[in-house]
């Protein structure tokens, strides 16, 4: 593909001139050997800077997920991440110009604070009560975080409000301390965390490969 010739653009206001070098660059890299996808590790890369666009799901106890970037939050945390918005807000409302590009700057804060504030007042009024029990639950053993990730499905209609994602520490300690959780489904998790977690931890003192997941089906729940 030919490259396109560079475009020159000015700016009467600033009186500056930038030259833009416009071209689409393709980079292919195969998988080697046992390597199956070439996609899988930009995927393990966390999101920084995470705005929540997808807004945040019930976790476990009274905190809160973002499906994105994994962050949880307790409404304390919620409210904070609201009050940055605001901040933002304010200083773009005290800039002093008033061509287009400010206005732009003002309205776009002005809407990212409604829509976290939306995210805040929804989950404030998520009712906490859980009127269906899962359908299954996937219990995935994480040696590098040393947690299990858990994802609970349940069956469609999906209640709101419920829990559909745990990550719980792979210590007896923390797993027993979710048991007494005021919302059935973490206790529920909790129980099958436990099963799982004594079942590796017997194979692994025999010195026998342990499995890194479990699905606990709607008849053993």
């Amino acid at each position: 593909m030919r490259d396109r010739p560079p475009v020159l653009r000015s700016s009467v206001r600033y009186k500056v001139k930038v030259e833009v070098e416009s071209g689409i660059v393709l980079r292919v890299r195969v998988a080697q050997g046992s390597e199956k996808s070439t996609i899988r590790p930009y995927m393990a890369v966390p999101v920084e800077n995470c705005l929540h666009l997808e807004g945040l799901k019930v976790a476990i106890r009274s905190e809160y997920r973002c499906p994105l970037c994994g962050k949880i939050m307790d409404l304390a945390g919620v409210a904070g991440w609201v009050r940055e918005a605001e901040v933002s807000r304010d200083e773009a409302y005290s800039m002093v110009e008033d061509d287009g590009f400010g206005e732009i700057a003002r309205e776009e804060s002005q809407r990212e604070v409604y829509r976290r504030r939306r995210v805040m007042y929804e989950l404030e009024n998520v009712p906490r009560v859980v009127t269906a029990r899962p359908e299954m639950i996937l219990v995935v053993h994480d040696g590098g975080k040393a947690a299990y990730e858990c994802r609970v499905f349940y069956k469609a209609p999906r209640p709101v409000g419920v829990v559909e994602k745990a990550s719980v520490e792979a210590t007896a300690e923390r797993i027993l301390e979710l048991r007494s959780d005021a919302d059935p489904v973490v206790r529920l998790i909790s129980e099958k965390v436990e099963e799982f977690h004594a079942f590796r931890s017997r194979l692994v003192e025999d010195g026998e490969p342990a499995p890194e997941r479990r699905v606990f089906y709607a008849n053993e729940l």
